[in-house]
């Protein structure tokens, strides 16, 4: 069951093994550019069979409109075909994931100030050595974005993938490289929850998101 569900307090439904984001209709979030539907693209491309009901721009919206369809779901022909379609594709969702980190540092760099490209990239390529960091770097980048953006602001106070690697310098002394790596992620979500607006009650996700990050902290040898 784990391919497929739908966490509390969320609004869209979590797949695969890189937990990709399928956002029912009409949610603005929801784009063929990214989450399950940019998977979708990806595995049609490899020359996978997709489902009917997956094809073209069926894929862009989750059929179902909130947790509780989901959930009612569970059991039902729609829902198992999806999760056997998940599972034989495992392979090609871990080299979509793959790939999308080995081509997204050119850009993180980019969007880095020259004098603080060294550590972004230093951190990186630490991470990204092993295959707990590599797990880290792709499921934060798939969880929440590059936070790639011309922005002075948005690079100090976003909650991508690039935010987070430059946080880790103020990460306590003692803290491992996945320490580290975890402390500044959930400092980035801190941030985005105060930053957002009181009425969407944000604060309610940052349970899960945590719980997702110490994901991240399993296996870590201390490196």
């Amino acid at each position: 069951m784990g391919l497929t569900s739908w966490n509390d307090g969320e609004d869209f439904a979590s797949l695969g093994i890189g937990h990709f984001l399928w956002h029912p209709y009409p949610s603005k979030r929801a784009s063929h550019n990214s989450g399950f539907p940019h998977l979708l693209r990806y595995i049609q491309a490899r020359g996978a069979n997709i489902p009917p009901w997956l094809q073209g721009r069926n894929g862009l919206y989750c059929p179902w409109n909130n947790r509780d369809e989901f959930l009612r779901a569970k059991y039902s022909s729609k829902m198992a075909e999806l999760r056997v379609f998940l599972q034989k594709t495992i392979p090609i969702q871990a080299e979509y994931m793959t790939r999308h980190l080995q081509e997204i540092l050119p850009d993180l760099l980019a969007s880095t100030p020259m004098e603080e490209r060294p550590f972004i990239y230093e951190k990186f390529y630490s991470l990204a050595r092993t295959p707990t960091g590599i797990y880290a770097l792709v499921d934060y980048l798939n969880f929440k974005g590059a936070g790639i953006s011309k922005s002075r602001h948005n690079y100090e106070r976003g909650s991508g993938l690039l935010q987070v690697l430059k946080g880790m310098k103020f990460a306590p002394p003692n803290a491992t490289l996945l320490q580290a790596y975890v402390w500044s992620a959930k400092n980035a979500l801190i941030r985005r929850v105060e930053g957002s607006h009181a009425s969407k009650h944000c604060e309610r996700w940052l349970a899960g998101w945590f719980k997702r990050l110490n994901t991240y902290l399993e296996g870590d040898l201390g490196t």
